[in-house]
């Protein structure tokens, strides 16, 4: 008998990486795909990368989070379970990266 479902990953969570089998570095990202694709059971979700570094603070499509800057721009599908969970956003911080997401998409810019 197996153990109760692992609970899905909710958009604004984040998640950070199983070690790089090259390099052994762990990566952040934030969920930025919809809770009701997260809760469908699919293997994958949608995150964009968060860098904790200091090169991407003053670009238009970057939040600054506790965890680093999220790079609206750098959104990629990953696996679940290689993926682990680490914390949450903000809800306003939530909301601004995938306004940012829906601008770069839409291609509307403004307010």
């Amino acid at each position: 008998m197996s153990g109760p479902a692992p609970t899905r990953p909710a958009q604004g969570d984040v998640l950070i990486s199983d070690p790089s089998p090259l390099t052994g570095e762990r990566e952040l990202y934030t969920v930025v795909s919809a809770d009701v694709y997260n809760a469908a059971g699919g293997r994958t979700v949608l995150v964009a990368e968060i860098e904790t570094g200091t090169r991407y603070r003053a670009t238009a499509f970057a939040t600054e989070t506790d965890y680093g800057v999220v790079l609206a721009d750098r959104v990629i599908w990953l696996p679940v379970d290689l993926l682990q969970h680490f914390g949450r956003l903000t809800p306003a911080q939530r909301d601004q990266v995938i306004a940012q997401i829906t601008a770069i998409l839409r291609g509307s810019f403004g307010g």
